[in-house]
C-alpha cells in the first residue's frame, strides 16, 4: 500500500501504523485488480484507491460499487440536465510548494471524496460521476435536490479524509505543521442546468457542458453555486431545502448576447 503522503514529510508515527493494520484488513476484503476495474467503472482517474489511506478504503470501495450501480442499471441518456462541476482550490499553489507527486495525491483524494459521496448519499433520481478533469470533476443529475444532497454529503467526506487522515498534527516540526494545513481539502462547486448529450456513449459533448467549463472561474469560494438559469428552475424548491440565493457577479455564457447572473446558494 502507497502511503498517501511521503512518510517524511507529514506522517505521524501512530498513522502509519494504522495504514499498516489498515492494509491487512482491506486486502483481505478487495483485490487492487478490483480496485483498478472499480476505478475504470466510473472513470476515476487510474490510481485513485490505491493512494487513498488504507482504513478509507472499505467505505470508499463500498459507495463505488454503489455508483457502478446505479450507472449500469441506468445507462447514459441524452436530455435535459443539472451539470456540477467541482474543483479542488488551490491545487497550482500546493503543487508549486510541495511538488507534484504529493499534488496528485490530494487530487486523488478529491475524486475519491467526489464518488464516495455520491455512493454514500444515493440520489433519488438518476446521477452520474462522468469524468475526473484534473482537479475537477464533473457530475450530472436530473434532480437538484440530489445535487445539495451530494454537495453536502461531499464537503463532509473531505473534511473527514483531512481530518481522520491529515492532521493538524500536534508536532514541533513546522515544516510538517504547514504542510498538514496546506493539504486542507476545500472544493468550490457550482450547478448549470441544459441539453446533454453523449458521444460514444459516455462523453458529454455539448453547449452546456462547454458553458459550465467557462463558468467555473467566477465561482472562487466553497459553497454550492449556480446559474441563473438554475435559479429559475429551482427557486420553488428552496424553502423546502432551506436554502436562499445570494446574488454572485454576471457572466458571458458561450453562445449567449448579453451577461446572466451567478449565485450562491447558502443555508438559511
Amino acid at each position: 500500500m502507497h502511503i498517501s503522503i511521503a512518510q517524511s514529510q507529514i506522517c505521524a508515527t501512530c498513522v502509519r501504523q494504522a495504514f499498516l493494520r489498515a492494509e491487512n484488513d482491506v486486502t483481505e476484503y478487495v483485490s487492487y485488480g478490483d480496485l483498478d476495474a472499480l476505478e475504470r467503472s466510473v472513470n476515476a482517474p487510474p490510481g485513485s484507491l490505491r493512494n487513498i489511506p488504507g482504513y478509507a478504503l472499505i467505505p470508499a470501495v463500498n459507495a463505488i460499487r454503489k455508483v457502478r450501480d446505479m450507472e449500469e442499471a441506468s445507462l447514459f441518456r441524452s436530455g435535459l440536465y443539472y451539470i456540477v462541476l467541482a474543483d479542488l482550490m488551490d491545487s497550482s499553489k500546493f503543487n508549486a510548494k510541495y511538488g507534484d507527486k504529493a499534488g496528485d495525491i490530494r487530487i486523488e483524494w478529491f475524486h475519491t471524496c467526489a464518488i464516495t459521496a455520491l455512493g454514500v448519499a444515493p440520489p433519488s433520481n438518476y446521477a452520474s460521476y462522468l469524468k475526473a478533469i484534473g482537479d475537477a470533476a464533473l457530475l450530472i443529475f436530473s434532480s437538484f435536490a440530489d445535487v445539495v444532497r451530494w454537495s453536502d454529503r461531499f464537503t463532509a467526506e473531505l473534511e473527514r479524509m483531512y481530518e481522520e487522515y491529515v492532521g493538524p498534527w500536534d508536532t514541533d516540526d513546522v515544516n510538517v505543521a504547514e504542510m498538514a494545513r496546506d493539504y486542507k481539502l476545500r472544493a468550490r462547486r457550482f450547478a448549470h442546468v441544459g441539453e446533454v448529450r453523449f458521444k460514444d456513449g459516455s462523453d458529454p459533448i455539448c453547449l452546456a457542458v462547454t458553458q459550465t467549463f467557462k463558468v467555473e472561474k467566477v465561482f472562487e469560494n466553497e459553497g454550492l453555486g449556480c446559474t441563473e438559469a438554475v435559479l429559475n428552475a429551482v427557486a420553488p424548491l428552496l424553502p423546502e431545502l432551506r436554502l436562499i440565493a445570494a446574488e454572485h457577479s454576471p457572466v458571458l455564457l458561450a453562445g449567449h448576447a448579453t451577461e446572466t447572473l451567478t449565485y450562491y446558494l447558502r443555508e438559511k
